[in-house]
């Protein structure tokens, strides 16, 4: 057990990054590291990387702290990704079929070459007959990797930013009609189950400035929201503060001194390994 690999999740936003390492033990998740730091407000712009060394350097600095071998997760930013449902053929297909399928329906739903396309697919949450497919150009993808790889961190998953949340809602065992939300510097992110079609969301602070306006435009009109932000605040009026730290039980101090700017570290660093 003292050898388990750190499952280790980091967020890297405009104006900070957090990270975090957890490691799992007989009766929980104990919390072994975390770590945060300043960094521009221009780090990112549209979700693509704009300042590599810079971020190469704080990373540098981080990777200082950690062992050599830990399972890194990254949230990937939703600004660069595409998403659709698609329903699987009645008919259960054997490779090569099931890859032309796939292929077939990104370039029938995305408008870009499927060679330039990273692509991603996954049975839609609650559903054995759905398929969710992601995709990403592959020059975006390779923007960040190409950071990361810098300071010769290998990611072992890339993951929405919004599915850090999906991962809390599930491991704090939240009522299905709870919604998360998480404010960044420059956007709002969102999880709500209820929606079936499409659970989670993003949009710009510029287009939606408050609370208010987000749950009136994007938000489920009924059931609990749980709320937390990069930056410490009073909570909005009809929300409960989300707390992260409480998904995980062996601690040791000092922690953090608002750990729900931590709310995505730790949705990575607790999401479940692919089958």
């Amino acid at each position: 057990m003292a050898f388990q690999t750190w499952q280790v999740g980091l967020d890297i936003q405009n104006g900070q990054l957090c990270a975090l390492a957890v490691q799992r033990r007989r009766n929980g998740w104990q919390l072994r590291h975390w770590w945060q730091h300043t960094l521009p407000h221009d780090t990112l712009s549209h979700g693509l990387v704009q300042r590599p060394d810079i971020v190469a350097a704080v990373l540098q600095r981080w990777r200082a702290c950690l062992p050599s071998r830990i399972d890194l997760r990254v949230g990937f930013p939703p600004q660069l990704v595409m998403q659709r449902q698609l329903s699987l053929p009645a008919m259960r297909l054997r490779e090569p079929a099931h890859s032309h399928y796939i292929r077939a329906a990104a370039k029938r739903f995305f408008p870009i070459e499927p060679d330039a396309l990273a692509l991603d697919f996954r049975l839609t949450d609650g559903s054995e007959e759905r398929l969710t497919l992601t995709a990403t150009r592959r020059e975006a993808l390779q923007s960040w990797l190409g950071c990361l790889e810098k300071v010769k961190l290998l990611p072992q998953v890339m993951d929405l930013t919004p599915s850090a949340l999906s991962v809390l809602a599930r491991t704090l065992a939240f009522d299905a009609d709870t919604t998360l939300v998480h404010r960044l510097n420059d956007h709002w992110l969102w999880y709500a189950p209820q929606d079936r079609e499409r659970s989670w969301g993003w949009c710009p602070l510029s287009d939606v400035p408050d609370f208010l306006s987000l749950r009136q435009r994007h938000l489920p009109p009924a059931g609990r929201v749980c709320y937390s932000a990069a930056q410490q605040e009073t909570l909005p009026e009809g929300t409960t503060a989300l707390s992260p730290f409480a998904a995980l039980r062996f601690f040791q101090p000092p922690l953090p001194l608002y750990s729900g700017a931590f709310a995505l570290a730790v949705g990575l660093a607790l999401r479940p390994k692919d089958c």
